[in-house]
C-alpha cells in the first residue's frame, strides 16, 4: 500500500488539502455532496456567509437541495445549529 498523501480540493476556498492515509485535514459533507478543508469547517462552525462563498449557494439549488439560512442569515451545516 502507498503512503502517498492522497490531496482532495476544498468546495468552499478551492484549496487543497490531505485526506489519507492517516491525516485527514477536512471533511466529506454527503449532505451536500462536498469536500471541505478543517480550516473552512472549523472556522465557519455557525454557518457560512452566502455573499463570501456564494457559489455554495448556486451548488445546492444546482442539486435540489434547500439552502437553509439559520437566524444570522448565514448557510447552515447539515445537522449542526440553526
Amino acid at each position: 500500500m502507498s503512503d502517498a498523501p492522497i490531496m482532495e480540493t476544498c468546495f468552499l476556498c478551492q484549496q487543497p488539502f490531505r485526506f489519507g492515509p492517516q491525516v485527514y485535514r477536512g471533511r466529506r459533507i454527503p449532505e451536500w455532496d462536498i469536500m471541505v478543508c478543517s480550516n473552512c469547517y472549523d472556522f465557519s462552525w455557525d454557518g457560512i456567509v452566502p455573499s463570501v462563498r456564494p457559489h455554495l449557494a448556486s451548488h445546492l439549488v444546482s442539486k435540489g437541495i434547500p439552502v437553509k439560512l439559520n437566524k444570522n442569515g448565514w448557510i447552515a451545516w447539515p445537522g449542526g445549529p440553526d
